[in-house]
């Protein structure tokens, strides 16, 4: 299934979600929006560990948590609170 979501994290910046799903677990998704991130290419290296993961708040959290850690990336105006927030929105949650 196909999903899109807009969503503005609290205290944060508008991300934006193009979302492919199927059987609850992420095929493709791509996060955009007003947010910066530092390495650039981390947006790229959450959007590939994401294929995979179940579409449950706290398995979406874990996975880009882990991603920012390995890759010491550095997120202004988002967290992965807010990116699995707009997920599950994309999702219909």
């Amino acid at each position: 299934m196909i999903g899109k979501s807009v969503y503005k994290i609290p205290e944060g910046k508008l991300v934006k979600i193009s979302l492919d799903f199927k059987e609850e677990k992420i095929n493709f998704v791509r996060i955009t929006g007003d947010f910066f991130l530092h390495p650039e290419n981390g947006l790229e290296l959450i959007e590939q560990e994401l294929k995979g993961t179940e579409l449950e708040k706290e398995s979406i959290i874990q996975s880009i948590q882990k991603t920012v850690e390995k890759n010491s990336l550095d997120l202004f105006g988002l967290n992965p609170k807010g990116i699995a927030d707009a997920i599950l929105k994309a999702k219909g949650d």
